[in-house]
């Protein structure tokens, strides 16, 4: 009955995408993570922005994607005064994605770009200690070093060569990086590496242009788009991404890297609606594309590992069962298994009772759910004996 009655509320405010002022509170406070989302995008781009206080309030949002919108919104702005609960949250923050949009707009607000990538670059040689010895999970998952040096670069300089220093960029101001990009676009339409530039600019007035494109462009770019849709953020980019994620009707290698980067980009979008479409995915990437002839390449090039990490992007908490189980998985992949980006997955969901549960499985299990209960501080869930290993270090 409440739902029935917010819906009906949900209609005489219009439609989230177009919303401002009190009927975009009113989708942020009731309507689902992605109406709230495509709400918080609207608002963004009034003539009178969201308040600095919701904004930081919605810092501490259980969903990734709000943090991460909540993030770019307060880097448009011009108020120092707000530096301070940013920076505290970017030290802080699991996500990925959000915590570079939180460095990108501490970065707006005066930080330095060396103090900024620093923290990044910390975050992206994150360590956990396995039942295989110490390993580098962020680069596992996508985001190591070289990866986040790649978005940084995109988003504050996309015009920077291979060569620039991700902590001595110069930025370039927001406004005039997405100017050029438009112009760039207008005179080519198909510059699929413009397009990609804009998307990671993260502004809610570009997914149109990149949805076109979706549309309209042939498979060689459908990659390219993919990556630009998660990167842009908006949640309509669900409805594009998911007839990838389950295309059956196409070559095995095509297939495979379709699916990876439709998962990846989900995982960006940071909406936790996203956990039943992905937990269904990793299912039938298991039980049919990996066991059909020429599935070959499912193995060397793990769909499902990249299905499990944007599970933990997401912020799919209720999925974190469905990750846990693959907490013993060392030989699954060409890259020693699927148990790295659990690991990872599951300290981004401070997924503490399903890790908790993992500690009666077998002893692989419980190596590595050990190892997450340290990175996460929950030492205090551990039986004496496993508390001695550390869980994350920054190197």
């Amino acid at each position: 009955m409440r739902n029935l009655l917010n819906q009906a509320r949900g209609r005489l405010r219009g439609r989230p995408e177009a919303a401002q002022g009190e009927a975009a509170r009113w989708w942020i406070d009731h309507g689902s993570p992605g109406q709230a989302v495509l709400a918080l995008r609207s608002w963004a781009l009034a003539p009178e922005p969201p308040p600095a206080g919701q904004l930081l309030a919605l810092l501490d949002s259980p969903v990734p994607a709000l943090r991460r919108v909540a993030a770019w919104t307060l880097g448009q702005g011009q108020r120092v005064q707000d530096l301070d609960p940013i920076w505290a949250r970017a030290r802080r923050e699991r996500v990925d994605a959000v915590r570079l949009a939180l460095c990108v707009a501490c970065v707006r607000l005066g930080v330095q770009v060396d103090d900024a990538w620093g923290l990044l670059d910390q975050a992206a040689r994150r360590r956990m200690l396995s039942s295989r010895g110490s390993r580098a999970i962020a680069e596992a998952t996508g985001f190591g070093p070289d990866q986040m040096a790649r978005r940084w670069l995109r988003v504050l300089d996309p015009w920077a060569d291979g060569s620039t220093d991700p902590a001595t960029v110069a930025p370039l101001p927001a406004a005039l990086v997405r100017e050029r990009l438009i112009r760039r676009l207008d005179a080519d339409s198909e510059d699929r590496d413009g397009m990609l530039s804009l998307a990671y600019q993260q502004h809610p007035g570009d997914f149109e242009r990149i949805a076109a494109r979706v549309r309209m462009g042939g498979r060689r770019e459908a990659h390219t788009t993919c990556e630009a849709l998660g990167e842009n953020g908006d949640p309509r980019a669900i409805d594009l991404l998911v007839p990838t994620l389950r295309a059956m009707d196409v070559d095995p290698g095509h297939g495979f890297a379709g699916r990876r980067a439709a998962s990846v980009a989900l995982g960006r979008l940071g909406l936790p609606e996203v956990g039943p479409i992905l937990a269904s995915a990793l299912q039938v990437e298991a039980a049919d594309y990996e066991g059909r002839p020429g599935a070959g390449m499912g193995i060397q090039f793990p769909v499902r590992a990249v299905m499990i990490s944007a599970l933990g992007e997401a912020g799919c908490v209720r999925q974190a069962g469905v990750i846990a189980g693959y907490l013993g998985d060392v030989s699954g992949s060409a890259f020693g298994g699927f148990y790295l980006p659990a690991m990872d997955a599951l300290w981004k969901l401070d997924a503490w009772p399903e890790l908790v549960a993992a500690l009666q499985a077998g002893p692989t299990e419980a190596t590595h759910a050990a190892a997450v209960l340290q990175a996460l501080g929950r030492q205090d869930l551990l039986p004496p004996r496993q508390g001695e290993p550390k869980g994350l270090s920054g190197s």
